[in-house]
């Protein structure tokens, strides 16, 4: 009986060696993927939303608020902080101001600064918790790749994802974006599977990923015009509907299939509300002392948003259709949007362009992945139809026929198609991670290299090899600056700051790195140190001492005091004029302000020696005038100090590539505030 056993068949062995190979191989992949983000993030600090996200979600834990920074990226905030309900950090009271006003960025500056807490430790529970959806997102990219392409191209695909700069950084950072990308591509996979056989499997998964999908961010009304145009394509196509609850039937005719998909969208839209409410405790009512009228909402910013959608608000608010919190934070968010300066090459402009998204996507591409999606083409031509007598995989969409690669690959271009098509008419254009979800469907359409890779020889089998070596090289040569990835094409990460700030580059996060810097460069704080940070860490907490020069969000207390000699560290959004005293370019206006606050101040300085010449001027402007204008003086000195350096060759140096340094001496500083401006903008 043992001999029997033992002595399988030939080919059943080859199989089974075949799997494991397989197993072994996206294993690998993702421990590699896993061990790259993870380390990196132990060496960053948090992140601009980073603090915000943990906050608020450990303040809807802990004290069932949900008031705080409501409907945008839930998901991620309730996920990423249940360690913490383990950990019991200490979190700001009931009667500090800021969690009253609900002023998110403040409440995470003091849980996470002036409350005893680690905030490294807590950065690190968090962010390994966000890892799952990365690893979930790239089992997903394999999976999808493999029905296509079999168990090579799901491979490459999944090669091409552990290997992507962006999905290493957001895989490993308390952000909405890595929730998107796999809620989105799981639920569109999901319906198209589920538009062609209805079962309880199918069913079931789509609601999941859709209630996931609808926690993740307020893009996902996305999904509204992808079911659309997958139902249109799905009725065009004249294929037959597999039913298998119950007793299994084939439906034919369109409209019988029509009356099947409008219950099942009517099923996933009564899912997805209940979802929300969930979400939300089914509770109408935002804050969890709502007898107490100092606990407030976040007043709106008053930004103008579409007509029709205030009258569904109103509607809503009237009969509780969804819950306030909810309902709130959708319209701070749609309101709040013309209001961001976006910076793209070298421009400035409010409400963005409609070229940047694409421009972002060109600088932060690596160019080998744009060579494999060309190569990716001549296997989409071999593949362009499976064969008849080709074994269906487990997952292939059923049929009395097998379907023809490219139909089965049509939700991967409607998500790219759609995506795509929304983004470039957003008004948000501070980040290239805005369109992150697009590359996954990428990566899973990259996998038609298979075809290649079989069809074309050993010289096409070296030349993929080449350009995946390649791109596996981008985010090694880069550890742990991932955020920081530009093309070579364009100057690589050195010149990334003249074409992209703010969360394409620079979100904040380099004050750990900053810190060795000068412990190695500047020890014992010989030079004078000015600092200019965006971001929501304290250099406080790193030990960082500096001059403190304006900055986003600018919390510290003013200090007049000149601009002498010394280092200057300017991170990349403020060095180009965003989130800036002065945002754009330098203007004739603010030179003129300049020169005149300059003037006071040096009259106000004058009579620091005469003691009735001050009295004299403060009878003139009372104490607080000086102050304001002595900060409204230190502002535009400092934004003029940006733009001499901006038409500088390069910085000195860098930290992660988004802090620069200077050293400047006093002829420089001369020739950057008081010689003739080196720009100087009509408006």
């Amino acid at each position: 009986m043992f001999r029997r056993m033992t002595a399988l068949p030939r080919g059943h062995s080859s199989s089974r060696r075949g799997r494991w190979s397989v197993v072994a191989a996206v294993v690998a992949l993702l421990v590699f993927y896993v061990g790259m983000a993870l380390s990196a993030s132990w060496q960053k600090g948090m992140s601009f939303d980073e603090g915000l996200q943990i906050a608020t979600g450990y303040n809807i834990w802990l004290r069932n608020d949900l008031r705080i920074e409501a409907a945008n990226g839930d998901l991620v905030k309730r996920w990423a902080t249940l360690p913490l309900l383990l950990s019991k950090p200490a979190f700001p009271p009931v009667s500090d101001p800021d969690w009253r006003a609900g002023r998110a960025y403040r409440m995470a500056f003091t849980f996470f600064f002036e409350h005893g807490n680690d905030p490294r430790d807590l950065l690190r529970q968090c962010r390994a918790m966000v890892l799952v959806f990365g690893v979930a997102t790239g089992l997903l990219v394999f999976f999808w790749s493999r029905d296509l392409f079999g168990n090579r191209g799901g491979l490459i695909s999944l090669t091409l994802f552990v290997s992507s700069s962006s999905m290493l950084v957001f895989g490993a950072m308390v952000s909405t974006e890595m929730t998107v990308c796999c809620a989105l591509l799981g639920s569109v996979w999901c319906l198209w599977r589920l538009l062609h056989c209805v079962t309880w499997g199918r069913v079931l998964s789509s609601l999941v990923f859709l209630g996931l999908l609808l926690l993740s961010k307020l893009s996902c009304v996305l999904i509204l015009p992808l079911t659309a145009l997958l139902v249109a394509v799905k009725l065009a196509g004249g294929r037959p509907l597999e039913w298998r609850l119950g007793s299994p039937r084939w439906f034919r005719s369109r409209s019988a299939q029509a009356g099947i998909f409008a219950g099942l969208f009517v099923l996933h839209g009564l899912f997805g509300w209940g979802a929300v409410w969930a979400h939300y405790d089914f509770r109408y009512l935002a804050s969890p002392h709502p007898a107490d009228t100092e606990i407030a909402l976040l007043p709106h910013r008053h930004d103008p948003i579409d007509p029709t959608v205030v009258k569904f608000f109103e509607w809503s608010r009237r009969t509780h259709f969804l819950p306030e919190a909810y309902l709130h934070g959708t319209e701070w968010i749609l309101g709040s949007n013309e209001r961001q300066a976006a910076f793209m090459g070298g421009q400035w402009r409010f409400g963005g362009w409609r070229t940047f998204f694409p421009y972002a996507m060109w600088v932060k591409t690596p160019p080998a992945l744009l060579l494999l999606l060309l190569l990716s083409i001549v296997g989409w031509w071999g593949l362009r139809r499976v064969s008849p007598g080709a074994p269906a995989s487990a997952n292939a969409l059923p049929g009395p026929s097998v379907e023809p690669l490219y139909y089965r690959a049509v939700p991967l271009f409607a998500l790219i198609a759609v995506y795509f098509a929304v983004a470039i008419t957003w008004d948000l254009n501070i980040g290239f991670r805005h369109v992150l979800p697009l590359y996954p469907a990428a990566y899973v359409l990259a996998g038609a290299l298979a075809g290649v890779w079989s069809q074309r020889g050993q010289f096409a089998q070296s030349g993929i090899a080449l350009l995946l070596a390649w791109h596996v090289s981008g985010p090694i040569a880069i550890y742990p600056h991932y955020l920081t990835y530009f093309s070579p094409l364009v100057g690589g990460p050195v010149q990334g700051y003249r074409h992209l700030v703010d969360s394409s580059l620079d979100w904040g996060m380099d004050l750990p790195g900053l810190k060795r810097w000068l412990d190695v460069n500047n020890p014992g704080d010989r030079s004078p140190f000015f600092f200019a940070y965006f971001g929501v860490e304290s250099p406080d907490y790193y030990k960082i001492k500096s001059r403190r020069l304006p900055g986003e969000p600018d919390w510290r207390v003013v200090d007049a005091f000149p601009l002498s000699p010394g280092i200057y560290a300017i991170s990349a959004t403020l060095l180009q004029g965003v989130a800036s005293p002065v945002v754009g370019s330098w203007r004739k206006v603010a030179e003129a302000d300049y020169q005149q606050a300059w003037k006071n101040i040096e009259i106000y300085s004058q009579t620091a020696a005469h003691p009735r010449r001050r009295a004299a001027l403060l009878k003139q402007h009372p104490l607080s005038f000086w102050e304001a204008e002595y900060s409204t003086y230190e502002k535009l000195r400092f934004s003029r100090l940006c733009a001499w350096l901006r038409h500088q060759p390069r910085p000195d140096d860098s930290v992660g590539h988004s802090i620069l340094l200077w050293r400047l001496d006093a002829a420089q500083l001369a020739a950057a505030l008081i010689g003739p401006p080196v720009e100087l903008a009509d408006a």
